[in-house]
């Protein structure tokens, strides 16, 4: 039988949760306390433990320190309120197993555990629904690791990245592997809709609302409800938007154009931007408070140079894909290929790999992509970034200055105070230089 401690000093909520896990045919028990749950733990390691984070005597943090370092591999599931989502997403980041938000429905607890403490059911779901996120390294790890345990939460989550790299299927991840992936994902791309039809598509309307208006329409908001709402590019919509969506966000509760009657939708809210929103947010082009609204969990998707060991990967992905497609003879790439595949920049990402061999696949008329199947283009651009006196047309200062800072932070295993000597820089500096590129 399971071992599952509830560690909460809300004795009406640890007693509760009590009686559903045992009737679960779990072993529970609870502790209104950090000290004595630390006490429990080392007599007899829990499977799992449900931790709050604000508790008298010892508080959450210092009872998943005591945790981690004496059961490793109990499981950890962070409870709190809204409020505190930034403190979750430390824990998180620290080696938590998932996060679930005060009020929480009884029904997401049981999946949650059920998925934690069965490692068949993890493993499965893991290895079906990462939606051809194809990659080893490190980078695309952490993204989806991150979007795998933030799944069960029904915080808002903001998915940040350039163009093509994959944002959308970060997006599918996080919905279908949740409780509420058996409902629907709503999607839109604000910047592909003409901003004075947006409200539209998002709050629906009554017939006669407006000119053309032959028929009432439900909004994505309202098909949202019970699932999942994706509104990428968020930094798209206009102000008078952003205020009313701020407004929905806060009570679920909106009105259709032409209506008086407000309609009530549970979704959970997911929105994406290749911009740098806290530039737009300076700008005047971004409201601050909907940025707190939509970014309880943020997760930034990398490009496609800070990962080049996953080319080879990706390349023989899409060849598998189109193939299928193509009446080709190409089974793979030859190794002079994939080196100048990963020399390249790739300003589009993956994206711009995908084009590239599927380009590739329609022409080449061998086994092997040689290096005259590659476009012209690509050769010279690698070509003049070789030449280091054409460095500067290839890379930005900026980008320069960006691969650097990379570069002397993992030197020094990312000690800030190290870097910053190396640098010839503050340590103000070179945190909002961190800020900035979002390192």
């Amino acid at each position: 039988m399971k071992l599952i401690y509830i560690i909460d000093d809300q004795k009406e909520v640890t007693d509760l949760l009590k009686k559903i896990l045992i009737k679960e045919n779990y072993k529970a028990v609870s502790f209104y306390d950090g000290k004595s749950a630390i006490n429990a733990i080392k007599d007899q390691p829990p499977n799992l433990v449900m931790l709050d984070v604000q508790m008298p005597k010892v508080d959450g943090f210092e009872v998943f320190n005591q945790l981690k370092s004496l059961s490793p591999k109990s499981k950890i599931i962070i409870m709190t309120a809204y409020a505190d989502a930034e403190k979750s997403k430390f824990f998180l980041e620290n080696g938590a197993d998932d996060f679930i938000a005060k009020p929480f429905k009884l029904k997401d607890i049981r999946v949650i555990i059920s998925r934690l403490l069965s490692k068949d059911v993890l493993s499965s779901s893991v290895k079906e629904n990462r939606f051809n996120i194809v990659g080893q390294s490190d980078q695309i790890k952490k993204c989806v690791d991150m979007a795998l345990k933030i799944s069960n939460s029904d915080s808002s989550a903001l998915v940040l990245g350039e163009s093509g790299t994959g944002k959308e299927l970060i997006v599918d991840t996080i919905h279908y592997n949740s409780v509420r992936k058996h409902e629907k994902l709503v999607k839109i791309n604000c910047a592909a809709i003409p901003k004075n039809l947006i409200e539209s598509e998002l709050f629906g309307y009554e017939k006669g609302a407006f000119t053309n208006a032959d028929s009432t329409k439900i909004g994505k908001i309202e098909e949202a409800n019970n699932g999942t709402l994706f509104l990428d590019e968020i930094c798209e919509i206009k102000e008078e938007l952003q205020t009313k969506l701020l407004r929905i966000l806060e009570n679920k509760s909106f009105e259709r154009l032409g209506s008086n009657k407000q309609i009530y939708s549970d979704f959970r809210l997911i929105c994406a931007t290749n911009k740098n929103i806290e530039e737009e947010i300076e700008k005047g082009n971004f409201r601050k408070d909907l940025f707190y609204r939509i970014s309880s969990f943020q997760i930034e998707t990398p490009a496609l140079r800070e990962r080049k060991e996953d080319i080879p990967l990706l390349a023989q992905h899409f060849i598998n894909i189109f193939k299928a497609d193509y009446i080709t003879p190409v089974n793979g790439m030859s190794d002079e290929v994939l080196k100048m595949l990963q020399r390249y920049r790739w300003p589009g990402n993956v994206r711009e790999l995908k084009n590239v061999v599927q380009r590739v696949i329609s022409v080449s008329s061998n086994k092997e992509v040689t290096v005259s199947d590659l476009p012209t283009y690509i050769i010279e651009r690698i070509e003049n970034q070789i030449n280091s006196d054409t460095l500067n047309s290839i890379y930005s200062l900026e980008e320069l200055e960006k691969e650097h800072i990379i570069n002397v932070l993992k030197s020094v295993n990312y000690n800030k105070e190290k870097a910053s000597n190396i640098l010839g820089i503050s340590k103000k500096t070179l945190y909002n230089k961190i800020k900035k590129y979002r390192l």
